[in-house]
């Protein structure tokens, strides 16, 4: 156990659960973490899973039997963020940490290729490039790192925001990064040099997640005020307004075509939105705590989240 979950203490062994009835929709779920589920995302192929949690662990999962395949430990207190590099036969996985370090994985032995230090607080957010070549990550400490995948070594530091970091991620084409925080604005950074391209004010005092559409024409962001809002990649104007949602939503992401878009947030939900209306397609209910993370496959036919009842599940995903 590490020193803030010494500190702070773990949830006791058994935890007691609420009655909800699940979503007809739901596939699977797959338990194994022994305290809250922060991050998880699909493998390249769709065929796996990995997860991070407050236990300290990153674990990889089997899609289709939902069996755990191995357990990665070596933080040294809660495991934030997760992130599994796009790259077939890469088999690689990177995970950030409160412990204020990046690590990246081997999937086939569970060795940590590379221990990241740099950043000075917990690290919220990892991100492979398109090309699996370099890792982004950002911290409480207000700063954006570009690790070199290969050697481990830091690339770059960007500043320019003024408070801490919850989210970062790329453009598909590789060229772009977007993040955002507590402040209320997404900062658009040119990832070669790590200059601020644009700075668009958020409507909310803290964004918890952003991302880029598959074409990089969009860009989705959530946060503290229930809502999920699309903008237009170029000007930063307000395409939708995505309400529905009844607490703060955690994680925004698109479907690999681009005509979908899944949140969670702390209201137990999971929601599927139409990208070129804006409309509710389907609310997804089974959790019953916060859901704190959200992928949708490479296929786009399945939905997973993450949540602090320590469950994974997976959705199907409804057609509009």
């Amino acid at each position: 156990m590490g020193f803030l979950s010494k500190l702070f203490g773990k949830k006791e062994e058994e935890l007691k659960r609420p009655q909800v009835r699940e979503d007809e929709n739901l596939l699977k779920t797959l338990e194994g973490h022994q305290d809250r589920v922060l991050g998880v995302r699909f493998s390249p192929d769709g065929k796996r899973l990995v997860s991070g949690s407050f236990d300290e662990k990153v674990m990889l999962w089997d899609v289709a039997t939902g069996q755990a395949l191995r357990t990665m430990s070596g933080h040294e207190t809660w495991v934030e963020c997760v992130d599994y590099s796009p790259v077939p036969g890469a088999n690689l996985v990177a995970s950030g940490s409160t412990d204020s370090t990046v690590r990246i994985w081997n999937t086939e032995d569970g060795n940590c290729v590379h221990l990241c230090k740099g950043h000075d607080t917990a690290v919220r957010m990892v991100a492979f490039s398109p090309d699996g070549k370099q890792l982004a990550s950002c911290s409480r400490d207000t700063t954006i790192k570009i690790w070199d995948v290969e050697s481990g070594r830091e690339v770059r530091t960007i500043t320019g925001h003024t408070s801490y970091i919850e989210s970062v991620a790329w453009s598909n084409d590789g060229k772009r990064l977007v993040s955002c925080g507590e402040e209320p604005f997404i900062r658009v950074w040119d990832a070669e040099t790590g200059k601020k391209i644009a700075t668009w004010k958020s409507g909310d005092t803290l964004s918890h997640s952003a991302c880029f559409s598959p074409d990089d024409s969009l860009v989705a962001f959530c946060g503290r005020d229930t809502k999920v809002r699309l903008l237009d990649a170029a000007t930063g104007e307000v395409r939708h307004v995505m309400e529905g949602h009844e607490d703060g939503v955690r994680t925004v992401c698109f479907s690999p075509d681009g005509k979908k878009a899944a949140s969670v947030a702390n209201d137990e939900s999971v929601r599927l939105w139409d990208v070129s209306s804006g409309r509710l397609i389907h609310t997804y209910r089974g959790h019953v705590l916060e859901v704190q993370s959200v992928d949708i496959s490479p296929d786009g036919k399945t939905i997973v989240s993450a949540s602090d009842d320590r469950k994974i599940k997976l959705w199907k995903v409804v057609e509009a």
